[in-house]
């Protein structure tokens, strides 16, 4: 993670404490579309549940991953809230780990 570059979506950062990361104040669809158009590999977003449902909602994600652990905390940010476009998704990994964890990765069919 060190070496890879890191894209911050802010709107109150100008810069980012990171090394080799850039800071966008700018909607994240938009600045998916910019990174594509640029030389590089994946975009990968890491716990960002705002950024990933903003993601879904512009149609911007090839793939999802999730990880289940069997436990219920009872609280949290819901990921695939109400509102979101309908999506059809085939599952492409799943294994399970220790004590029931689930590793599953859906990519998206178009």
């Amino acid at each position: 993670m060190r070496d890879s570059e890191k894209v911050v979506l802010s709107n109150t950062l100008t810069e980012a404490p990171w090394n080799n990361a850039r800071v966008f104040d700018r909607p994240a669809a938009e600045v998916v579309d910019q990174l594509r158009g640029e030389p590089g590999g994946d975009i990968v977003v890491l716990s960002s549940a705002s950024v990933i449902t903003a993601l879904l909602a512009a149609d911007r994600v090839d793939r999802i991953s999730f990880t289940v652990f069997p436990e219920i905390i009872g609280g949290g940010q819901r990921l695939l809230d109400a509102g979101l476009p309908p999506s059809k998704w085939t599952l492409v990994k799943a294994t399970a780990g220790d004590h029931g964890v689930l590793a599953i990765a859906y990519e998206r069919v178009r």
